[in-house]
């Protein structure tokens, strides 16, 4: 999951919010009291913040993510469901921010909102305390951490072209990515360089 740099709400602040998601579910999810949610800033939006909402109402927990903008009563939530629809369907209201800087951390936080039944695909630059889900063979951390690289960012006449390496279910890919300048991203190839890895990601749900 992309790290980020998560602040607390308020109490006052929470209710607002927890009213305000609840509308966007089936059934109120989350009550005051029993629930914790935390906000963080977005780089490459210039009004978007993530929003994670955790219910302790449910066993196990269950932790669902907003996109927000602004605060209080005149907050404008938008559910996270699983695909990239609702941010590429506001991207043009979060104030997008595609740069050089920016573009991979965007990239990995759509990848990173997908959820299928193997889990998100994960857009990894680095080996980290996170990368593996059971403790790999010393093999198996060579191989891991040789195949794991930086991105690479090439600037597009109409976007970014990334190459990137990702890991999805229990292997790892190297694939291209096309990020137009309004957030759309498309994978035109990917490439398996290694299956049956201890790299599974964790389900919250």
């Amino acid at each position: 999951m992309p790290q980020y740099n998560w602040n607390e709400i308020s109490d006052s602040e929470t209710e607002v919010l927890i009213k305000k998601i609840n509308a966007l579910s089936s059934f109120d999810m989350f009550t005051p009291g029993r629930s914790h949610l935390m906000i963080a800033e977005l780089p490459f939006y210039s009004k978007f913040k993530l929003l994670q909402a955790t219910t302790f109402s449910s066993i196990p927990p269950v932790t669902m993510q907003y996109l927000i903008n602004g605060s209080g009563d005149d907050a404008e939530v938008i559910k996270m469901d699983g695909t990239r629809e609702p941010i590429f369907e506001n991207n043009s209201r979060g104030g997008l921010i595609l740069n050089a800087q920016t573009v991979v951390p965007y990239a990995t936080f759509v990848l990173d909102a997908v959820q299928t039944e193997q889990g998100s695909l994960r857009l990894v630059e680095k080996v980290d305390e996170e990368t593996f889900t059971d403790t790999p063979t010393p093999q198996q951390r060579k191989e891991v951490t040789h195949l794991i690289r930086p991105a690479k960012v090439t600037e597009t006449a109409d976007g970014f072209n990334l190459d990137v390496i990702m890991l999805y279910g229990d292997s790892v890919y190297r694939a291209d990515l096309e990020v137009k300048k309004d957030g759309f991203i498309e994978i035109k190839e990917e490439e398996l360089l290694a299956e049956g890895l201890p790299i599974r990601p964790i389900f919250l749900e």
